[in-house]
């Protein structure tokens, strides 16, 4: 008999549109297609974005994305959580806003739900990227949704609540608000208002990291996926991306060397 394929262990990334479309390669990189493939044949990654959720979403259909019957067979070796966006979005008409303390709990029970713990997974939290007001009027308008719009320092807001949960859950935390911040020229300490807000007019360093100032564009996953690398060298790394041995060699690729075909990624 040939060789039984095992099981791949997942490296699962749960979040909202933003995660969504972090596969959709029409408009150019895509940072989960591209994690995909820097874990070909040694983790199976999951897209599991929901369009539209928000943490309370997220909460009642957590039970349902990740294996639970025999976690010894699949295991979830990664979790990403990115939510924020939706959740900061004070918006009545859609109806997403949940408030500051619901939005931290939510987290919390999320990563201590007993379908994640189980598996007992490396989580990395990833905080919403910066809104940029101008564009969200512009899409509102497209969408027919009258105001409020996102404002620019309520994505602030979440991302540091997101940095909060991670230092009380001790969870490592990937800044994407900060990074795009600092492209845009502005960290923390710097004079107010921030880039994105109505009152500075559209940021042209932005408007190149989000395609309509809420959903991120190429040039923005791009910036994620090479954060979140970074961070699996420093925090993991014995689960490098494209660098991992592959689960599976039949004999001929035993014989190119134990290394050629994945560690050496001679291919």
């Amino acid at each position: 008999m040939g060789q039984q394929m095992a099981c791949l262990d997942q490296f699962v990334i749960f979040g909202d549109s933003i995660t969504q479309g972090a596969w959709d390669q029409s408009r150019g990189f895509a940072m989960g297609a591209e994690l995909a493939s820097a874990y070909s044949r040694r983790f199976d990654v999951m897209n599991r974005g929901f369009s539209g959720y928000n943490t309370d979403h997220a909460l009642k259909v957590v039970h349902n994305i990740l294996p639970q019957a025999h976690p010894q067979q699949v295991a979830v070796r990664f979790l990403v959580i990115w939510f924020g966006a939706n959740d900061a979005n004070k918006n009545p008409i859609q109806a997403q806003y949940v408030p500051p303390d619901r939005f931290k709990k939510n987290l919390l029970e999320i990563i201590n739900h007993p379908v994640v713990t189980v598996h007992s997974p490396n989580i990395i939290l990833i905080t919403p990227p910066p809104f940029e007001e101008t564009m969200l009027v512009e899409l509102q308008e497209e969408w027919g949704v009258p105001p409020p719009t996102r404002k620019a320092m309520d994505a602030q807001e979440y991302a540091e609540l997101v940095k909060e949960v991670g230092k009380e859950a001790g969870v490592p935390v990937l800044d994407v608000w900060s990074a795009f911040m600092e492209k845009a020229g502005w960290k923390a300490g710097d004079p107010l208002p921030i880039p994105g807000t109505l009152e500075l007019g559209k940021s042209k360093e932005l408007e190149e990291l989000s395609y309509d100032g809420l959903h991120v564009s190429p040039q923005g996953y791009r910036i994620v996926f090479d954060e979140l690398v970074k961070l699996i060298n420093e925090k993991w790394p014995e689960y490098p991306p494209y660098k991992m041995p592959y689960v599976v060699k039949v004999q001929w690729e035993k014989d190119m060397g134990a290394e050629f075909w994945d560690v050496k990624n001679m291919i």
